[in-house]
């Protein structure tokens, strides 16, 4: 089995999913650590089933924040759905979007080894870090990137996300 695929569906050459609309949600919510932990192993049982590859990318979104003044709770809750949404329109639609917080969100890379997760890693970097327009008001936001591949950081999901800096709050910057 090849270790590379494209990185999203329109890149194989193949008809995909249609595109999402805006206000569809891909990302799953889920109730903390555990259950990202249990079905990042789920998906990695199916992987290690078919022999393949899996990558796992850990998303902290570490600062909202607009020039000298503070930010109300609402403003950053629309910038964080706006993340989202962002990180949802950056990957595939086979690809699976955990939302353990408004912080916090993990995307499992089926077929993915290290060298995709790290291109979809910076695509998402660039694509989600960066001015945020809300109310009128421009809102700064940076994000925090870990990333981590099955079989070469582990064959647990534990492993996976420890790696890829959920637990100990490391990974690659951005």
């Amino acid at each position: 089995m090849s270790t590379t695929r494209p990185e999203r569906e329109e890149d194989c050459g193949l008809p995909g999913a249609p595109p999402c609309p805006a206000d569809l949600k891909r990302a799953t919510a889920v109730s903390g650590p555990a259950e990202v932990q249990a079905r990042v192993e789920l998906l990695l049982a199916q992987c290690r089933r078919r022999g393949g590859v899996l990558a796992v990318l850990c998303v902290r979104v570490d600062t909202v924040a607009r020039s000298g003044l503070a930010v109300s709770a609402a403003m950053e809750q629309r910038v964080r759905q706006e993340v989202s949404n962002r990180i949802g329109n950056a990957v595939r639609a086979s690809d699976t979007i955990l939302r353990e917080s408004d912080r916090d969100a993990c995307v499992v890379l089926p077929g993915a080894d290290m060298a995709v997760a790290a291109r979809v890693g910076e695509r998402l970097r660039r694509m989600v870090n960066g001015d945020y327009r809300v109310g009128g008001e421009l809102l700064q936001v940076r994000v925090h990137i870990g990333a981590a591949a099955h079989p070469a950081h582990g064959a647990r999901a534990a492993e996976l996300l420890r790696h890829a800096g959920r637990d100990e709050g490391g990974g690659e910057g951005g």
